[in-house]
């Protein structure tokens, strides 16, 4: 092969690289901010399900988790 094929088999693979590497990026951003979404207490006072028994539900007062639970 001449010098120019390798020089755009080198640019082929460079680029197949950055837009892995991009991809992988992307998805990693999106799991994060699923995440914190996810852990995020509700602004508002009110009956939320409760993440540890999904037969309850907890009150929520609009700052902290109550122990107050009833069923759903």
């Amino acid at each position: 092969m001449s010098p120019w094929h390798w020089m755009i088999v080198c640019a082929a693979f460079a680029v197949m690289l950055a837009i892995i590497i991009g991809v992988i990026l992307l998805i990693v951003r999106v799991v994060k901010s699923g995440s914190k979404a996810a852990t995020a207490h509700p602004a508002s006072p009110g009956w939320y399900p409760d993440t540890a028994d999904a037969r309850l539900i907890r009150w929520h007062d609009g700052h902290h988790w109550t122990e107050h639970v009833q069923s759903r």
